[in-house]
């Protein structure tokens, strides 16, 4: 319980909602900073105690002052824009040095480069933290947290072996060595779970069996895309590479002053009309045919006065750039009927493949991950300006279209896909889409985006839909474990056995025989880096480490508190 403990929100979204209603349900004292452009949606959502404080960005700093910044145990900046979430944490810092910040962006790496500076004491990425398990979703699958660790993120899943797994026959031990990933529970029979320890390391799994998996991002979703059996057939693992420029692709509603440019030629072209009419006498029709040959540069202003022949050399000028821009639109419409042309081929040819709707933070973040696999993805985005449009389309098609509507699924070969993933930000939209590709594609795993709660329960039993995901509630566990714990331990319950797993950095020389003191009591290393270096799995882990290099540890709850302990 957190009787007594104060928390401040900046910023108002649906993981903002999520996080307040947990804090508050545990009895904490929870005030919210609003800017004044926020809607009431989100504001009804809060729970009944949450104090809400109006602020913009020059009042920061006194409003966190009157919420009481100096006296709170965590500030959480948690808002939809990430410029105005590091704002706040300088903020915070200018009124209370102390308090710690929980911060939310799109690249947590920016604000680790910011910790000590800022006292951040974890940042997040929603979109990074829920991604993965969207795509365990998709494959019957669970996860149950997800940390990070460095550049990385170390995911902990529930997984049913299916028939023909390659973990069939294999201990845990061989899994590690195989996969990268580290088996910390298994149960045999429903919710009988057991930690990994002593001779169970040494026992084969089953065809049926559940097992809790940990690692890095990388070798987990390899695990699990094996077991769904999406990677054979010859498909092979991507090897992970640099990610190159996007290219540029044509965009027929981006921002530019191209439009303003155009209005102001037409409207030059058009005040020419009436000066020629009326300088040279003409007919309007006369003046209009003359403007047409001015511009094309067969002008008869020879004997005319010199200010009629200036005003002829900026009929010239406009009306040629005019026509610049008109033929510059056109062929940038046909460049890109034709590339839609191209990519809707493309995902026509794909079968057992995953069709993603919504290219947003969450959709972007699924998209790449399953090609890393190796996975063909057909991509359906409502904006043909999307923010990962260009990115996402160098790698895997992306159909412009709704994918609400059956003619734009039709195009990315929805009938013979693996799975559905409707990830837009709009609950209907997910919903609908779901209910049409069960009606074409009943073999085809759907899951649905979607942030109500009540709704989500209700779903699979009424819409046949097989899971209901919520990003924001995928996250929130991170969120409010780095908020009220200085070392951020997540808990985790699969049956009886309790766990914990959380982010250690190794203070003293950690030898072999001291890691064989924690396997023996069911705790595992999932992942580890030393400093300046990526993740790297268990299988790595040949000898010791070293004080500064960091782990994500996992075990039984009492074994990992009495390693907390006895720090």
């Amino acid at each position: 319980m957190l009787q007594g403990k104060r928390f401040i929100i900046h910023g108002i979204s649906r993981l903002a909602v999520r996080v307040a209603r947990t804090l508050a349900a545990s009895n904490a004292e929870v005030t919210v900073l609003r800017r004044p452009s926020d809607g009431d949606e989100f504001i009804r959502m809060l729970p009944p105690g949450a104090r809400v404080l109006e602020t913009n960005a020059d009042e920061d700093v006194r409003r966190l002052v009157e919420a009481g910044a100096a006296r709170a145990d965590c500030l959480l900046a948690l808002g939809d824009d990430d410029l105005d979430n590091l704002r706040a944490a300088v903020a915070a810092h200018t009124a209370a040095p102390e308090l710690p910040v929980v911060l939310r962006t799109f690249d947590p790496g920016l604000a680790d480069q910011l910790e000590q500076g800022l006292n951040i004491r974890r940042a997040y990425s929603m979109s990074a933290l829920a991604a993965p398990a969207f795509i365990a979703a998709a494959c019957g699958d669970e996860v149950l947290e997800t940390l990070r660790l460095g550049d990385g993120e170390a995911p902990i899943c529930r997984l049913v072996v299916r028939p023909g797994s390659p973990l069939i026959g294999r201990t845990t031990a061989q899994v590690k060595s195989r996969f990268g990933c580290g088996v910390l529970a298994r149960a045999a029979e429903a919710n009988d779970w057991r930690p990994v320890l002593g001779d169970g390391m040494d026992a084969p799994i089953g065809e049926g069996e559940q097992i809790l998996v940990g690692g890095p991002l990388s070798q987990v979703l390899h695990v699990i895309c094996r077991n769904a059996g999406w990677l054979g057939d010859g498909k092979r693992r991507r090897k992970r590479r640099a990610v190159r420029p996007a290219p540029r692709t044509p965009s027929l509603q981006r921002r530019t002053l191209l439009p303003a440019v155009a209005a102001l030629l037409s409207a030059v072209l058009v005040i020419s009309i009436t000066v020629f009419s009326y300088a040279l006498h003409l007919r309007p029709i006369d003046a209009l045919y003359f403007v047409i040959t001015t511009v094309n540069g067969d002008s008869s202003l020879k004997a005319s006065p010199g200010w009629l022949k200036l005003f002829g050399c900026v009929v010239m000028l406009s009306g040629g750039a005019l026509l610049g821009i008109v033929f510059s639109y056109l062929a940038a419409l046909a460049t890109a009927e034709r590339l839609d042309e191209t990519m809707g081929r493309r995902a026509g040819r794909m079968s057992g493949h995953v069709v993603l709707a919504g290219l947003g933070n969450l959709g972007y973040r699924v998209a790449r991950l399953l090609t890393e696999q190796g996975m063909e993805v057909a991509v359906l985005e409502m904006s043909a300006t999307a923010r990962f449009a260009d990115a996402v389309r160098s790698i895997t098609p992306v159909l412009t279209g709704d994918a609400r509507l059956p003619e734009n699924l039709e195009r990315a070969s929805v009938r013979q896909a693996a799975a559905f993933l409707g990830c837009t930000n709009d609950d209907l939209s997910n919903i609908q889409a779901c209910l049409h590709v069960r009606r074409v594609n009943p073999d085809a795993t759907v899951i649905a985006r979607v942030f109500d709660d009540a709704l989500a329960e209700r779903l699979a039993d009424a819409f046949a839909i097989d899971r209901a995901l919520s990003a924001s509630q995928c996250a929130v566990g991170a969120f409010v474990g780095a908020a009220t714990d200085e070392r951020a331990l997540r808990p985790l319950h699969v049956g009886s056995l309790s766990l914990i797993a959380c982010r250690y950095t190794i203070t003293l020389p950690f030898t072999k025989a001291d890691m064989d003191a924690w396997r023996a009591n069911g705790v595992r290393i999932l992942a580890f880096r030393t400093p300046a270096s990526p993740v790297q799995p268990p299988s790595d882990l040949t000898g010791a480490l070293d004080p500064g290099d960091e782990i994500i540890l996992c075990g039984p709850a009492e074994a990992v508190r009495q390693i907390m302990a006895d720090v």
